[in-house]
Formats: C-alpha cells, structure tokens, sequence
C-alpha cells in the first residue's frame, strides 16, 4: 500500500494533542502510555485497539501515544525520570541494558504467549536469547538489517561498489555520503570497515560465512575495548571530509524528493523500505555489504515503573492478532511495510510479493524496474547467505556506553 511519508514530529504533536484533550483525570488503568519510535505502527490501529479492548473486557481504555527519536532518548525518560511508561519500544541492545538493570517486568504468557509454536518469524527467538534466554521481557515487533541505500539515477542498480562498506569512505562519492548520526551505528560500521581484511581472511574473501568469521563478527557487536574505540574514531573523523551530512531520519525523505546531494548513504531496511513505497522510490537499491552487518530486533518491554500492565499486556496481544476475524498484525504490515516479527503474516507477505507480477497499480511492484522486486523481498526477508553475515548488537554497559557518547564528540567536533 503506498503511503506518504507523515513527520514524526507531526504525529506524536497529534497524539500528544489528542491526548490531552480527552484523558482528562480518568483512572489510570483506564489509560495506556505507549512510548514508540514516530513512524512505527498505523495509527489508526490505536482506535482500533481501543474499542477491541472494550469489547474483550468491558473496560473503557484510552491510549497516550507518544514518539522518541532514539533509543537514549527513551531510556533517559525510564531510567532517570521513571516515567510510568505502560510499553515501550526499545532495540534489541537497550532493552538488554533494561532487563539487565531491572527495569522491565515479565510479559503475562496467559495474555500473550511469543513462545508458542510459529508466533514468531523463524530465526528471530536466536537472535533474542542472548539477553533475554527464557524470552519474558522482550517481545520482537519490527527487525531488519542496516546497509547501504543509494540513488539509481546516479549509481547503478547492483553496482559493485556498493557490495562494501568502502563505499561510505570513497573519495569517489565525495560529497554525496550520508552518514547516520548515531554512535552505536556509525561505530559498528567503522569496526567493521577497520577489520575488512580479518573478515575476508576467515571467509574466504567474503565466499563463506562459516563459523570462524561469525564469531569474529559477534566478537565487534558483544565486545569493546579503547583500541577499537579509537580505531574507530580515527576511521570516522578520516570519513568527515567525504561525507555530504550526518542525519538520522531526514535523508530518506531528502533522496526521495531529490533535495539533497546525499546518493548514498547508511541506513536501516525499514526506512529503506518506506521509501521504496513512495512515487519515486523505484530508483532506490538496497545493499548488506559484504564484509558483515547488523541485525536488529526493535521489539516491547513493559517498563518497571508501568502503571497498567495488563492493558500493557493486551496491547500486545491486539498487535500481533491475524486470524480469519482480525487482520490488525497485517494491517500493521502493509503501513510499515517492515520486517515484522509475526511469522503468519510474513509468510502470507512474502508469497503475495512473489506471486505479484507488478500490474497492480496499488502494488508496491507497481511499474518497478526488472531488478527491483527480488531486490525488495530480499531486503524484507533476508536470504540465509545475507543472515550469516549479519550480528546483533549487544548492550556494551554504562561505561562504555559512555566511553562511546565521549568518542562521537570527539568526531563531531573534530
């Protein structure tokens, strides 16, 4: 389903609006706080919820929505102002770092049980269990890679430079790179940048990702030291002088309206793939480099100092239900247009996409290049081959966390 893009900004100012107009001094546990990244469901699900809620209980409920820009925002609003947050949607690292620091509570399994047999896309409970073995706290709800995103009408489709995280430091594309301002992100494509030549050793220069090169690429998102972390800073301060800008959720919407000189640049599949069903998003490719990448898992924690968790616990319960009587998890799917977590509804996705033949002029296929559809259910539904060269970051620990915020100064003000 095409959309267009809504400001993130934009929505939470709604919902806030919206909120404060009709909550009023009802009960608490007739209020749901939900804290979301902007852009991360179909907000008229919200309404939806609602009403269902009251028809599953017979209780009124009224929902608080509002949007956080990043994952430090959020847990600052948990950790040191102890918002009473009901549900909160950290990635996969932080909600390590709320679990570890006691500040998730279990998920009610007689509301809403992940662990039943085909809940949860398959491979997603692997990447979860490191920090979360029994999976009581986090419930995965949109995952993905990070990769390389570029402009085809100035870079062509399935060019081999953009197959390597050399790409973002070549004077080739000076001027043009964009670069997430994001430290966790910018880090860990740096360390992996410094260690090409290791990771091509122990794969076979990049032909097989055997276990040897998975564990020495788990080795860069699981563990820190200061060698890395300045080898890393070293790295980014070199990259400056080719970047065009740094950004975190502008430069999708810059591409698409071809307002901005960035071409290519790190980003996420799920805004890739928000962007790719827009008028115009044909001529945008995706790429997971060769050398290895992340995958990440943004999923929910009912917050310690949540003040309604069984409606907490029901929400969850509403937003992944796809059955023969609700379609809210499908629905969420064709909105976001992101890897989900739903097994059912990824199944039924990825066949309707391969059964799609692009005449549809709702279609995202719709009139889309000869390269673009495999390209796109590859992005959505990573191959094995693509997986194995993929880790999921790991919560580095106050002290490093910190040590990191002091090297990405270092580098902005460089």
């Amino acid at each position: 389903m095409k959309k267009k893009i809504i400001s993130a900004a934009l929505a939470c100012v709604m919902a806030t609006s919206a909120a404060a107009t009709f909550m009023g001094c009802a009960p608490r546990d007739e209020i749901l706080k939900i804290y979301n990244w902007g852009d991360y469901i179909d907000e008229d699900l919200i309404g939806d919820f609602e009403d269902w809620y009251q028809a599953e209980t017979g209780k009124t409920i009224t929902v608080e929505y509002d949007t956080f820009e990043t994952n430090e925002d959020m847990i600052m609003r948990i950790e040191v102002l102890k918002n009473d947050y009901d549900l909160v949607c950290p990635s996969d690292y932080m909600a390590e770092r709320m679990i570890k620091g006691g500040l998730a509570q279990k998920v009610d399994r007689t509301v809403f049980d992940m662990t039943a047999e085909g809940v949860l896309y398959e491979g997603l409970a692997d990447m979860v269990k490191p920090f979360d073995e029994q999976l009581e706290y986090f419930v995965p709800y949109v995952w993905g890679t990070f990769g390389i995103m570029y402009d085809t009408n100035h870079i062509d489709a399935g060019s081999e430079d953009m197959t390597s995280w050399g790409a973002l430091w070549s004077e080739k594309y000076k001027k043009h790179i964009l670069m997430k301002d994001s430290v966790r992100d910018a880090y860990s494509v740096a360390r992996i940048y410094n260690n090409r030549e290791t990771l091509s050793s122990l794969s076979d220069g990049f032909k097989d990702y055997n276990e040897q090169y998975q564990a020495e690429l788990i080795s860069y998102f699981s563990t820190i030291d200061m060698p890395a972390v300045k080898a890393a800073q070293n790295a980014l301060i070199a990259q400056k002088s080719l970047l065009y800008k740094y950004e975190v959720d502008s430069g999708k919407a810059d591409m698409l309206a071809g307002t901005t000189q960035g071409t290519l640049g790190l980003f996420w599949s799920c805004d890739s793939c928000l962007i790719m069903q827009e008028d115009g998003g044909e001529h945008f490719y995706y790429e997971v480099p060769k050398e290895g990448s992340n995958v990440w898992v943004d999923g929910w924690i009912i917050p310690k100092y949540a003040g309604n968790k069984y409606a907490a616990n029901m929400f969850l319960k509403f937003i992944n239900l796809y059955d023969d009587e609700n379609d809210f998890a499908m629905r969420n799917f064709d909105y976001m247009g992101a890897s989900m977590a739903s097994a059912e509804v990824m199944a039924d996705a990825k066949a309707a996409l391969e059964e799609d033949d692009g005449t549809d002029e709702e279609s995202v296929l719709y009139d889309k290049p000869e390269w673009f559809k495999q390209m796109y259910i590859d992005m959505l539904f990573p191959p094995d081959d693509v997986l194995a060269r993929c880790a999921v970051m790991r919560d580095f620990g106050k002290k490093w966390s910190t040590e990191l915020d002091s090297m990405w100064i270092d580098v902005k003000t460089s």
